[in-house]
């Protein structure tokens, strides 16, 4: 659920670096790296750009046998994870991201950065370049830590409590580190550290990628929302689906690396039926998570972004690839709404 939840979110992800017993709270920093989060977690995370955002689950395994599918890739013409949006001779280029990637899968796909280089501007989750690490590392500790009096063991119903000191103990990180923090944000403290030591750099997620270029070619950068806003929808999820979220962080962390890898392959092919399987095997046991993180956003980015495209300039949207896929996805709104949608 934390991958996921990296998958939904388009926040630049933050590094937790975990608050001492005896850390003060106004003083504790959060060290921002230019990454997200991952399975409910694993999903949540290509939800939101600062955040990393399946709810655990991985895609069950294609009954198509390994080699027909290979000779079938082989044959078929490459397609990548952009769509042209066009209606007459407007047109809109929408790039789903994975908000952490590592140097292997550059260089990018020259399509994606050719339309790049056409676009006017730049549209993201949030504006990249305008964001203070410090600033929203202090965000997040003052709306995820505890006040002082109160911890994951005085919150957390005991028998959920013990499943999370046994998981953290089984991965050798010590609670002392966990137990301030709110069950959101331990499972993204949880979840950058698996990142670390799978060796993914949080400076080459996609989102990150085109904002430094945005930078260096002097285009406009557009943010869809804040980092402030996306770290509140996190914290707002129900108490249950966070303490899934941190219980998943734990439990699941012997199949990290192998859901990681399968949302990367799935993004690297263009793959939106393998993409779409993710978001709906994730969010099964999550209605009201769906909604706030993949829905709602939806719906509020939709009428933004048809307003770019009739403005009659050539706009670079990079947002969850999640967000794209799906009977709410943006890539069906578009269609309903009469655009001509191509995967390139």
């Amino acid at each position: 659920m934390a991958v996921s939840i990296l998958k939904y979110s388009g926040w630049k992800s933050v590094k937790l670096r975990l608050p001492s017993e005896n850390a003060r709270y106004p003083r504790e920093r959060l060290r921002m790296n230019k990454k997200p989060w991952p399975g409910l977690w694993l999903s949540l995370s290509l939800c939101t750009a600062l955040l990393i955002p399946a709810f655990g689950a991985t895609p069950p395994a294609s009954s198509t046998p390994a080699a027909a599918t290979a000779a079938a890739a082989a044959s078929a013409p490459a397609r990548h994870f952009i769509w042209r949006i066009s209606k007459r001779r407007t047109t809109l280029y929408l790039v789903g991201s994975v908000h952490t990637l590592n140097p292997d899968d550059y260089p990018l796909p020259d399509v994606m950065e050719s339309a790049f280089a056409k676009s006017r501007a730049l549209v993201e989750e949030i504006n990249l370049t305008l964001v203070d690490s410090i600033s929203v590392q202090q965000q997040a500790l003052r709306i995820g830590a505890y006040p002082r009096g109160k911890s994951l063991r005085s919150e957390l119903p005991p028998a959920t409590y013990q499943q999370v000191a046994a998981s953290a103990q089984k991965l050798g990180i010590d609670m002392q580190r966990l137990e301030r923090l709110r069950p959101w944000l331990g499972s993204i403290a949880v979840l950058d550290m698996q990142l670390k030591q799978a060796d993914f750099n949080p400076s080459y997620g996609l989102d990150h990628h085109f904002a430094d270029e945005a930078q260096m070619s002097g285009k406009r950068v557009i943010g869809l929302e804040t980092a402030r806003y996306q770290l509140q929808l996190l914290s707002h999820l129900p108490a249950k689906v966070q303490q899934d979220m941190l219980l998943q962080s734990l439990e699941q962390a012997e199949n990290f690396q192998s859901e990681v890898h399968a949302l990367i392959t799935a993004w690297q092919n263009g793959d939106t039926a393998a993409m779409n399987r993710i978001l709906q095997q994730d969010f099964a046991h999550y209605p009201l998570a769906y909604k706030r993180l993949i829905v709602d956003r939806n719906r509020a980015w939709f009428p933004r972004l048809e307003g770019l495209v009739r403005s009659g300039h050539v706009y670079f949207v990079v947002v969850g690839a999640l967000h794209l896929v799906g009977p709410d996805g943006l890539l069906k709104r578009f269609e309903k709404a009469g655009y001509k949608v191509e995967q390139m």
